[in-house]
Order: structure tokens, then sequence, then C-alpha cells
């Protein structure tokens, strides 16, 4: 399996759960990112998630927890790239 699907497997699931905002989505995107991983593909795998799911609002607002992360529009402290 290809990282990104991997990677769009993963966080469905911490999705599928709520609040993303935390330090082990964190953890999952450095993994991602020490293994090649870019900012962009995480980003791509995140805007296929909210348009695959355009009417519920948990999961768009989880997606945009992973985003703020993502696209560092956050703390240093939850910064990845």
């Amino acid at each position: 399996m290809e990282k990104k699907e991997e990677l769009q497997l993963v966080l469905l699931e911490f999705v599928k759960r709520g609040n993303c905002f935390t330090q082990k989505t964190r953890e999952v995107l450095l993994e991602y990112k020490k293994l090649g991983g870019t900012q962009n593909d995480v980003v791509k795998v995140l805007y296929k998630m909210k348009e695959e799911n355009i009417t519920n609002q948990t999961i768009q607002h989880a997606v945009d927890d992973i985003l703020d992360i993502a696209t560092g529009y956050c703390g240093i402290e939850m910064r990845v790239w």
C-alpha cells in the first residue's frame, strides 16, 4: 500500500472519532513526513476527505483540525512542516 493511502486510512480513523487537534495526530503526521511524505500530499488527502463527506459536520470539523496542524495554522509546538 502506498504511503499516501496508508495515511488516509489512519487519518480517517482519527476523523471518525472527532477532535483531531491532538498530539497523537501530530505524531502520525511527523512519522509520515519522516518517511518522505509531503505537506502537499497531506493537504490533498484531507481535502479529498472533506469532499467525500461534505454533509458530515463532525468529519468536516475533524479534518479542519488536522489541516490546522498540517498547514501550520497552529502554535509552533503543534507544527509539522
